[in-house]
């Protein structure tokens, strides 16, 4: 698989304010890639590098295999991006907008282009309409089909759901999904909302004071290390009290409405099990869980 994205040693330092310090990361072709980070950690930053829309202190920035200081007309060619709010003139219909960013850019502004991009944003039928009359979750969809205007290998999204009710956010994880899954986009998502990068991002990088803390698949890094357990039983006392007795577990057994809860690692789930059903619990389900809020909050409270 081949990489899209290669950053390493990039630096970046406001006087004395150092704002990225040596990150390093890769995306590859095909990746929904969370970027996350607290406020302040370098994540602006780092994007505003990638679209060469500030200049790096030092490191080295490669898209598509080739380096942006000295390809950056091939390579903003192939890259789409949202970079803060999108704007447009909201007296103007959305067809009119993308027609005119279309002009501006050098990007194919036929009639088929605007509309296929409205079409996979799902703006087609309001593509006649003012974009004063729409909401914030349509303008961020038509700030997406702007970046997709001409047909990028790679679009860059920075907080696209942020300001959005759960029906606009569930409508951006979805177009992202399907940018990647039906369009065979790479997308770097950089975002705060945890839970929706979770569902969207198969590999992820967690920085904190411009630095990489990991950089890994979603799933093997949340598989790692303690997770919180449900165990439901109808004897929750007994359960309780062997599970005290246990050392695999962390910290305190929870009880709860018919079910326990405990904090242990995934490769002791089996043995606890087996130690419950030993003590004559009975255990009707089994959910282990762990987050990605979680375990970022662990990951940057250990970094700080």
């Amino acid at each position: 698989m081949s990489s899209i994205i290669e950053v390493r040693g990039l630096r970046k330092v406001y006087g004395t304010f150092q704002a990225v310090d040596g990150l390093d990361l890769t995306v590859q072709a095909g990746d929904v890639y969370g970027f996350l980070g607290p406020n302040g950690a370098g994540k602006s930053t780092t994007i505003r590098m990638m679209t060469s829309l500030i200049t790096p202190t030092a490191g080295t920035i490669s898209l598509f295999g080739l380096d942006l200081r000295t390809n950056r007309e091939a390579i903003l060619r192939r890259v789409g991006a949202i970079v803060e709010r999108p704007d447009f003139y909201n007296y103007l219909s959305a067809r009119r907008n993308l027609e005119l960013v279309g002009r501006l850019s050098g990007a194919d502004i036929s009639t088929r282009a605007v509309d296929r991009v409205l079409g996979i944003v799902g703006l087609a039928d309001r593509a006649a309409s003012k974009v004063k009359t729409y909401s914030h979750g349509m303008k961020q969809r038509l700030g997406i089909a702007q970046a997709l205007l001409h047909n990028p290998d790679l679009i860059i999204l920075d907080e696209p759901t942020t300001g959005l009710d759960p029906h606009g956010m569930k409508d951006i994880r979805e177009l992202i999904l399907s940018l990647s899954a039906d369009h065979k986009k790479t997308i770097f998502l950089s975002s705060h909302i945890l839970p929706e990068v979770e569902l969207t991002a198969n590999r992820m990088v967690i920085i904190n004071r411009g630095k990489a803390i990991v950089e890994g698949a979603v799933q093997d890094l949340l598989n790692a290390g303690k997770l919180k357990i449900t165990i439901s039983t109808p004897d929750v006392l007994r359960a309780a009290s062997a599970l005290e007795a246990m050392p695999l577990i962390e910290g305190e057994v929870q009880r709860a409405d018919g079910a326990v809860v405990i904090m242990a690692e995934r490769k002791h789930v089996a043995d606890i099990v087996d130690g419950l059903v030993s003590a004559d619990v009975r255990v009707e389900a089994v959910v282990p869980v762990r987050s990605l809020e979680e375990y970022f909050l662990n990951l940057t409270k250990e970094a700080a």
